[in-house]
């Protein structure tokens, strides 16, 4: 689709609903505010966001200050039919259109959104831990990615791009903020050109505020919710010719700090902000990612490689019952959970040049993870008093147990997958293009683990599948585009390495596939001025993996159901008007879906009741077999309930007004709503646990920018409410099996001053 006449540079750069300031207005005769194309790499080639005839959206770094967002769970009603919620620690449950991972807290597998920072593959949903740091843009592909992206995209592709390097030119940036909670946040960044055809960059960026929430039942109080953590990145780049690129880059995150606020649904307390827990919670997470990205333009294609490797280290304590001693009767904690994982990544592609005739791109990918996982819980009811939980040393042997240890379980795992992959779009006629591609995943699973300090049992576990899409779209015009598509992604299988004696839940997992078709319509009008995007999309699961209960305690792990499929609409819009001064916009999805299978699932509250009952009745506590037999009868029938994180309404309406003030600069204000509908936690859809409510924040915006002057200064108010909305919903598969609420962050004021040099 090409771009009207009368607008050289068109389009609205965000459709999520925010405005981004045009670099360079050049040539633009009627200076029309942030109305060039945004550039994005989508499917591994650069287009325009209006070009693309996949369901894309954009959001760049100011718009992430503007709406203070710095965690991506603060994305969500930003991006139709994105969903990221907190799992009971560390882990980030991320769906798209209802599709994604289900299932974090278990080791083994993989999320079904990925996540990438400059072409690297972060394999492990605790990466989304670090925030955004020093960002262009944030790229979100919706629907099944399994051609350019393959595992791990059944839902789609979340595409962080940094801010890199430039030739010829020495600037700098500082920013400070400083808002509530004794929020302080300090930004600076410089780029340095060496000779003609070298620059460096280097960033740093420290953030530190006061908890959101406080624990109530540790003495003195203990703040959740907190932040101090640092970010550093360095890159290179050395561009010795016009056809040779190269950028080296290193980044660098330490985080420490108390950990998350998940208030359980039974706490006396009725204020969200306190938390009525005895247990103080700990979180540590350092981060290292090197990446090296190649580009080099032959005669006839574009050759680019793409070479990373991260390592990984965290540890997190918490209070697993989410209550004190008194009200849950006893205690549920987690010493430790610590995480370690190292992964390589290569990817070599080749594509074609700009301008030829048929676009096509061709590659494999390469990846190979390392992880190591330890987790040692305690749990012990009709006690008055908590002893001291210590980590036990991981050489520890079953007589040295102590009475209290709930569970225990140290697991390695190494997950290797190649992937050869092609996709090529073909004119037919001269508004018609056609798009073609496939990818082979070949993924094997290599694991070792033991529980209660037993001796480690090995497995192993290979998948290989086709994955791909077909497409065509069509110009209706220089300024319409309509397109439709099939695509198919997957999830690879695995094995259940705690399932010894189960007597529902098997030692394997099958791979998961979504097979979607979309339609979509992209439309540019008055004269660039305004645009409408459209998509309406149905998604077919099977094999869907959630996390499955067994009879027997502690020995659950990832099960399938059948089928289950997703579907609804989404649209995204900007208008401009009133001389440019006035930009109204936003985005919207309605979603549904439901179970299409027969299946019957164990929901592990429902078969923690059933089991004290039969107690309560004469049976033998535990493992007897009356016992396990009302645990087992606690099944829930799943055809026809709604699948997790669907929510069904999401919204995000905004407002922009660009006031002059005088010959000396201009004032920029902005109020948003954003709104989250009601959706289900869960597959069981079990009422109280699984219904999460919907909820509606408004946020505004200010910045005065001088027209001569190197600074600004602007504010921000999010939740200008102060709305007790619940951002996430965690219901928790193991230990104590408690319902816990994340509540969105409260009304914050923050101040920022910025200046480059």
């Amino acid at each position: 689709m090409k771009c009207g006449a009368a607008v050289a540079a068109l389009s609205v750069a965000l459709v999520h609903g925010g405005v981004a300031f045009a670099d360079d207005a050049a040539g633009d005769e009627d200076d029309i505010r942030n109305m060039n194309q945004i550039t994005v790499y989508g499917e591994k080639r650069e287009t325009t966001l209006q070009d693309a005839p996949i369901a894309l959206s954009a959001i760049t770094g100011d718009i992430l200050e503007q709406a203070g967002i710095t965690d991506p769970s603060q994305l969500n009603g930003y991006v139709p039919g994105l969903m990221i919620t907190k799992s009971g620690g560390s882990e980030r449950i991320v769906t798209i259109r209802g599709v994604g991972q289900q299932t974090p807290e278990n080791f083994a597998t993989i999320p079904g959104v990925s996540f990438h920072v400059d072409g690297a593959f972060l394999p492990n949903s605790i990466a989304l831990n670090m925030g955004f740091f020093d960002v262009d843009r944030i790229e979100v592909l919706r629907g099944p990615q399994g051609t350019v992206f393959g595992q791990s995209s059944t839902g789609g592709s979340i595409n962080v791009i940094t801010n890199q390097p430039t030739l010829g030119e020495s600037k700098g940036t500082f920013k400070a903020t400083l808002g509530d909670y004794n929020y302080v946040q300090g930004f600076a960044s410089y780029n340095v050109p060496i000779g003609e055809t070298a620059a460096i960059r280097g960033s740093i960026q420290q953030t530190s505020h006061d908890g959101y929430a406080t624990a109530t039942s540790i003495d003195g109080g203990y703040e959740l919710d907190d932040a101090d953590n640092e970010h550093y990145r360095l890159a290179a780049l050395w561009e010795p010719t016009d056809k040779l690129s190269t950028t080296l880059s290193y980044t660098l995150y330490n985080d420490k700090h108390n950990g998350g606020a998940l208030k359980n649904i039974e706490d006396p307390n009725p204020d969200i902000r306190e938390v009525t827990q005895d247990f103080p919670a700990k979180f540590k997470l350092r981060s290292e990612l090197a990446t090296l990205n190649v580009s080099y333009e032959l005669p006839f294609a574009t050759l680019k490689s793409v070479t990373s490797y991260q390592d990984m280290s965290h540890d997190q304590s918490f209070d697993a019952d989410r209550l004190d001693l008194a009200t849950y009767g006893g205690y549920d904690h987690v010493a430790t959970w610590a995480t370690e994982a190292e992964t390589f990544m290569e990817e070599l592609t080749i594509s074609s040049l700009p301008e030829s005739g048929i676009d096509w791109i061709a590659g494999v990918f390469y990846s190979n993870t390392d992880s190591a996982q330890y987790v040692v819980e305690y749990r012990e009811l009709g006690v008055t008093s908590i002893p001291g939980l210590p980590v036990l040393p991981r050489d520890t042997t079953p007589a040295e147990i102590p009475s209290n240890l709930a569970y225990e379980n140290i697991s390695t795992v190494n997950r290797e997958s190649i992937a050869p992959f092609f996709q090529a779009t073909i004119p037919l006629m001269e508004n018609l293009s056609a798009t073609v591609g496939a990818r082979y995943n070949d993924d094997k699973y290599d694991g070792e683990g033991a529980s209660y300090y037993s001796t480690p049992t090995a497995s192993s576990f290979a998948t290989q599948t086709w994955t791909g899409k077909v497409g065509l779209d069509y110009d209706i015009s220089e300024d319409s585009m309509v397109y439709a598509s099939w695509s198919r992604g997957y999830k690879p299988g695995g094995l259940n390495g705690g399932t010894s004696g189960a007597l529902v839940v098997s030692s394997t997992y099958d791979e998961e596939t979504v097979e979607a078709i979309e339609f979509g319509s992209k439309n540019t009008f008055l004269d660039g001025r305004a645009t409408l995007n459209a998509s309406v999309f149905f998604n077919q699961y099977e094999n869907m993996q959630f996390i499955e209960e067994d009879p027997i305690p502690y020995a659950g792990g990832i099960g399938n159901i059948p089928e289950a499929e997703t579907y609804g609409i989404e649209l995204e819009g900007s208008y401009l008007t009133f001389n440019d001064q006035l930009m109204l916009g936003g985005n919207m999805a309605m979603l549904d879906g439901e179970v299409t299978a027969d299946y019957v699932a164990l929901d592990r509250r429902l078969a923690d009741l059933a089991g004290d009952e039969a107690v309560n009745s004469g049976a033998t506590y535990p493992w007897s077999y009356d016992w396990f037999l009302a645990r087992q009868s606690a099944g829930v029938q799943v055809e026809g309930n709604t699948p997790p994180n669907l929510a069904d309404l999401t919204y995000n309406l905004y407002a922009a007004w660009f006031q002059p003030v005088g010959d000396h600069g201009e004032l920029t204000s902005r109020i948003e709503n954003v709104y989250v509908g009601e959706y289900e936690a869960r597959i069981f859809n079990t009422a109280g646990a699984d219904d999460v409510p919907s909820y509606s924040l408004w946020n505004a915006y200010f910045q005065y920018q001088p027209n001569e002057a190197p600074w600004f200064v602007s504010a921000s108010i999010t939740n200008i409410g102060d709305e007790e909305g619940i951002s996430g919903r965690f219901v928790d598969p193991y230990s104590s099996g408690t319902v816990s609420n994340e509540y969105v962050p409260p009304r914050q004021l923050l101040v920022t001053f910025g200046f480059e040099f």
